[in-house]
């Protein structure tokens, strides 16, 4: 195959980003066997092989119909919704991306839930093997913000997917769920923080040497993400909570974040962890589920490689 219809790469990619750039140009030739398409945005010029064209109409950044679906139904909520930070353009056209990553990993899953719910609890158990208070799942959504915003962390920190789930003793749990693929945890610091800090001081969970440097820094994703956890468990009168981070097995930085986290967490330090995406999938591979392994075969060949 030609590396015309390849498409082209982007020469500031670190090596990671460059190997799942090639990965997500090779399935767009070979397997959608489509042209390669603009981006990152709408209104740029440049090409990419992993940009697609007319994702919208298509539905190719999706490895089933309830993907692309549950996909369409999301960008129709935004429009009720403005709280919503959806990219209708990253969502359907860029194939780098972990936002359709994410429905493409759990859309499925969310409709065996409406058809089968004790099997999809069944599966739910074995893909977060880690989380030991699973026993019924009630709810899986992506791409969920709760509102009114002012109410939580007061910013658009949102659950790229959100499990509700329910332990043996019939006590509800929340999982919310951070996907990376290329992209990293990192910067993008909030300072509005009058929300945050009220929220840590009656939290209590982080010391006072990481109080101080938010004051000073302002507070990032990973803590955005674990406190948006803690206060909408906490609202919602859940009994167990956990943030979960699903990147690929070699995103080592993530880990070092969360190790870092931890070290300053003085309580829920076991409800923040990495599962690794490689993990996930296996996991739904040997599921036991014909029809959800078979999701889960094409999104190893779509995201992992065969």
């Amino acid at each position: 195959m030609s590396d015309d219809f390849l498409g082209p790469q982007s020469k500031s990619d670190n090596a990671m980003t460059a190997k799942y750039r090639l990965l997500q140009s090779r399935y767009r030739a070979e397997v959608l066997k489509e042209e390669c398409g603009i981006g990152p945005t709408r209104n740029r010029t440049t090409r990419y092989g992993n940009m697609l064209e007319n994702g919208e109409g298509t539905g190719s950044n999706f490895i089933s119909q309830s993907a692309f679906e549950f996909a369409k139904e999301k960008v129709r909520q935004k429009a009720r919704n403005k709280a919503l930070t959806i990219d209708e353009f990253r969502l359907f056209n860029n194939m780098l991306s972990s936002m359709p990553m994410c429905f493409n990993l759990f859309s499925d899953l969310r409709k065996l839930l409406r058809e089968n719910p004790e099997e999809a609890s069944r599966i739910a158990r074995e893909l977060l093997k880690e989380i030991p208070w699973i026993e019924r799942l009630h709810e899986v959504d992506v791409e969920f913000i709760p509102t009114p915003i002012k109410d939580y962390t007061n910013d658009k920190s949102a659950f790229d997917a959100m499990l509700i789930v329910e332990d043996k003793e019939g006590r509800k749990g929340l999982i919310s769920i951070e996907t990376k693929y290329t992209d990293i945890l990192g910067g993008n610091a909030s300072k509005d923080s009058a929300t945050k800090n009220a929220l840590v001081e009656q939290g209590d969970f982080f010391d006072e040497e990481l109080r101080a440097e938010l004051g000073r820094k302002g507070y990032l994703q990973i803590h955005r993400n674990f406190m948006l956890t803690y206060a909408y468990a906490t609202k919602q009168d859940f009994y167990h909570f956990a943030n979960v981070v699903i990147s690929p097995e070699e995103d080592k930085l993530s880990e070092a974040e969360i190790d870092e986290l931890r070290r300053h967490m003085t309580q829920y330090r076991d409800c923040i962890l990495k599962v690794p995406l490689e993990a996930v999938v296996e996991r739904g591979l040997q599921s036991g589920n014909d029809s959800y392994a078979e999701v889960m075969r094409r999104f190893r060949e779509r995201y992992i490689a065969p």
